[in-house]
């Protein structure tokens, strides 16, 4: 090729027909190396996607640790290779608990500061600081001791350092927590505790619930109420100290028991008898739902303070008698036993009977007071028919609950001429002749006459004093005496009762729907809501009034002469 026709070659590839320049091969590979913002960006994210990565890692691995510890400490650890033993965690320490009936049991687990010494006298003091607690492993095997008591029988048993608890639980585990009972029994506030509610391990399992039974103080050492009592305290207040006992449990369960499965948001107060009266007081606290959402009432007291607290520690005043002291220091540090025993005999319960002429109410003693602190205010100033409560609450009792082996006894057949005797040696003889012809003239019948008027009316009316309250009476009877005894309720839901006939059988079953639909759902069921009073024989039927409650309360006999405690 000649050099005049390369040259025109270059100047083909070079320029256009109008000589205007094109892009050579070289030119376009010159291009490519220069960055576009496109590129350039994409570069910058390969630069920096080794470190976050590598940021995105350490991240994620510190979350799997964090979860990791906060999960670790609530693992069910078992103890044994077999099972037999576990452990739970509590505010105060680990607790190692046994397997029975399968279920776990915790028992004697200390929830309060013991209160003994300096502390007698005094409301329950919570374990707030690490020295107040245990070292390792609390060993939770052995069943809590009682308060330092005085029984039916006159037999003082217990001790004074008693401030532990009982947990049942079906599981020990964190998912799915379960409602939570707690078991406040006593048969009276000086005594007989904690009669019939003691937690079944088959029945958590069976009913799928949390049970807690937490000891309290009694009589003189639980309730004593005195002028120079308050004076050594701050604020100036006595008396209650088995109520603040309660509620020091209720805190406990409410900071513990998600460690022993139970769900601190459905916690039910359950009373029986004394017990009874002092779970219905718990509605009357500042603050009670803080401590537990619903609350139910078995044959307990329809009477609560209505006397001044001045009034009422210089009533006391005679107990500084009876022991010999004249301040404080000599009180606190007297045996426990002494002053259980000190109590003179008319601040006991009674007997229970027909009312006689020369009874006088109002000059019963009462244990619980309105110490400000606790009871700030009077019951009826807090319950009215026209103001909720803070807690659900259902209030019951049975239709024999007076009946007694004593009672039964004083005969060895109670014919119909001895039961006419009977009531004409009352003041219930004076509300006119139709008093003979209102009960069968037998044992059942005079006992179901002395129940109604000194519990179960009383208490009907106490529930028609509050807003939205169910009242339930018991009257399927057992036993020979053919009566629905101050029992028949409790040993129902704890499973306790043996029924022997079919009658029975479906008695059994209607009170554990009634209670434990309660406990799961917080209510009773819808058809029954606004009754006056749910009649619980074979089944649960609502009524509009029992008995002869409306009579009783028409002659002024209820709830004049109402139980105390």
């Amino acid at each position: 090729m000649s050099a005049i026709e390369m040259d025109t070659i270059k100047t083909k590839v070079k320029t256009n027909e109008d000589n205007t320049k094109i892009s050579t091969c070289d030119n376009s590979i010159i291009d490519r190396t220069k960055p576009s913002k496109v590129s350039e960006y994409i570069n910058r994210i390969n630069t920096y996607k080794v470190p976050i990565g590598a940021s995105l890692c350490f991240s994620l691995a510190i979350i799997i640790i964090i979860v990791i510890s906060i999960m670790g400490h609530k693992e069910v650890m078992i103890a044994s290779e077999d099972g037999s033993k576990v452990f739970a965690h509590t505010s105060c320490g680990r607790v190692e608990g046994l397997m029975e009936d399968s279920s776990f049991t915790f028992r004697g687990i200390p929830f309060a500061r013991p209160p003994i010494g300096e502390l007698r006298f005094r409301f329950a003091q919570p374990l707030d600081r690490i020295q107040y607690c245990w070292n390792g492993t609390f060993i939770a095997h052995n069943d809590s001791g009682l308060c330092l008591q005085i029984l039916a029988n006159g037999t003082t048993v217990g001790k004074e350092d008693c401030l532990t608890l009982d947990v049942v639980t079906p599981y020990v585990r964190y998912d799915n927590p379960l409602p939570v009972i707690v078991l406040i029994g006593s048969e009276t506030l000086m005594g007989g505790s904690p009669g019939k509610l003691r937690p079944s391990a088959r029945y958590a399992r069976s009913r799928d619930v949390v049970f807690v039974r937490p000891n309290f103080r009694l009589g003189a050492l639980g309730f004593l109420s005195l002028d120079i009592l308050a004076e050594s305290d701050y604020p100036k207040t006595s008396g209650n100290y088995g109520l603040s006992d309660i509620v020091a449990a209720l805190n406990w369960v409410q900071l513990n028991i998600e460690h022993f499965g139970g769900n601190k948001h459905a916690v039910t107060v359950f009373g029986h008898r004394a017990g009874a009266t002092l779970v219905t007081a718990l509605t009357a606290i500042q603050g009670a739902g803080k401590y537990f959402v619903r609350a139910w009432a078995s044959s307990g007291s329809a009477v609560y303070p209505k006397r001044d607290a001045r009034q009422q520690q210089s009533d006391n005043r005679s107990f500084l008698d009876a022991v010999r002291c004249e301040n404080v220091e000599c009180l606190r540090d007297m045996d426990a036993e002494m002053l259980v025993k000190a109590v003179e005999d008319t601040w006991r319960k009674p007997f229970l009977d027909l009312p006689l002429a020369d009874e006088k109410p109002q000059d019963r003693h009462q244990w619980l007071v309105v110490d400000g602190r606790l009871l700030k205010s009077y019951t009826e100033e807090i319950w009215n028919p026209d103001t909720d409560l803070p807690v659900n609450l259902i209030i019951g009792t049975t239709a024999h609950s007076s009946s007694s082996e004593k009672l039964l006894m004083k005969h060895k057949h109670w014919t119909e001429e001895l039961v006419k005797q009977h009531i004409q040696q009352s003041v219930v003889s004076s509300t006119g002749e139709g008093v003979f012809t209102m009960y069968d003239l037998n044992y059942e019948g005079l006992s179901r006459m002395i129940s109604d008027i000194r519990i179960v009316c009383p208490l009907l009316d106490l529930s028609r004093r509050l807003k939205s309250v169910p009242f339930y009476v018991v009257t399927q009877t057992r036993f020979a005496e053919c009566v629905a005894d101050v029992d028949s309720d409790v040993d129902a839901i704890l499973g306790r009762y043996e029924p022997r006939t079919p009658e029975q059988r479906r008695y059994f079953s209607a009170m554990q729907g009634l209670f434990y639909h309660y406990v799961w759902d917080g209510n009773i069921e819808q058809n029954m809501i606004g009754q006056r009073a749910l009649i619980v024989g074979q089944d649960v039927l609502p009524n509009s009034s029992y008995s002869w409650c409306d009579y009783w309360t028409l002659k002024n006999v209820v709830p004049k002469y109402a139980v105390l405690d």
